[in-house]
């Protein structure tokens, strides 16, 4: 009996803090609060746990719409019924992740997942800090803390209709940026010694030889022929060539051994060449590799 007295008890405590709970997010200063708190939190699962399916259950709201909330609260929530703000929440949450998107490829900052979390969070967070210091005319109506009286449901009005058109037209027009746009490469040329380690020793004793390894990758979106031309030392200007050619598919590696012969006295230089050829197309020039370096007795 004593038992059942006190779950009745607490159950009727949880109801009254859940109660309560409620009735301050319906304020102000609960849904800010709620807003820095679910960003955060948000966040921080995105970082701990990508890719998992609590990040996409945090992820989605966070991009679809928290960050059209915050817009919102800051300029549409006067006068606005609450399936326009919700609706205004999804459209300018769509707006906000795009301009958000486009500011970071076409800086310096680059777009990957660190700085997409980070300039979401910060525009998130900014935006309430705004909110909470911007003169709104519609403050001074009603108490802070006390919760709005609920309004008759509407027609989805001019704003409303006028922002998802806009989200879905900036959409498409991304997308399309995106779907067409051409990928960077990830092809590289590099130059080790014969032991695949940075050249530092640039002293190389007379009537000896001189060994490196040239690394070549293929990032392209398809096939490609690579061509390598290795130019030896001289002082005479007459050098003697060496030419290597081999089709790579995309993502192969191609290390090609090439040994100089260190016939000449001197301040001498080699050279690297690799033009790299697409099908038919006559063959590109991709880049040149070069070491300078004393020949001694």
């Amino acid at each position: 009996m004593c038992f059942y007295r006190w779950m009745k008890e607490t159950s009727g405590e949880g109801q009254k803090h859940l109660k309560e709970a409620v009735s301050y997010l319906k304020t102000d200063n609960g849904q800010r609060m709620a807003i820095c708190i679910f960003s955060i939190i948000a966040t921080l699962v995105l970082v701990g746990s990508e890719g998992s399916a609590l990040a996409y259950a945090f992820g989605i709201p966070y991009m679809f719409l928290v960050p059209g909330f915050a817009v919102v609260r800051l300029f549409f929530w006067s006068q606005t019924s609450p399936e326009a703000k919700f609706v205004l929440s999804l459209g300018l949450s769509v707006l906000v992740v795009i301009i958000l998107g486009l500011i970071l490829v076409l800086t310096p900052i680059g777009l990957d997942s660190d700085t997409t979390r980070a300039s979401l969070i910060l525009f998130t967070l900014g935006a309430v800090a705004v909110e909470t210091f911007y003169p709104r005319k519609d403050k001074g109506a009603r108490p802070e803390e006390t919760p709005r009286p609920p309004s008759a449901p509407i027609k989805i009005d001019k704003v409303v209709a006028a922002m998802l058109g806009a989200a879905i037209v900036v959409s498409g027009v991304s997308m399309g940026l995106i779907l067409t746009a051409e990928h960077s490469s990830r092809t590289y040329f590099a130059m080790t010694d014969e032991h695949g380690d940075v050249i530092t020793n640039t002293s190389r004793q007379f009537n000896t030889t001189l060994t490196v390894l040239v690394h070549m990758k293929n990032g392209e979106d398809g096939p490609r022929v690579f061509s390598l031309f290795a130019y030896g030392p001289s002082v005479t200007g007459d050098r003697e060539t060496q030419t290597f050619e081999k089709t790579l598919a995309a993502g192969e590696l191609w290390v090609q051994t090439v040994v100089f012969d260190l016939d000449v006295l001197g301040f001498l230089r080699i050279d690297l060449d690799l033009y790299i050829q697409e099908e038919d197309d006559p063959p590109n020039f991709y880049g040149n590799l070069h070491l300078w370096f004393d020949v001694l007795t």
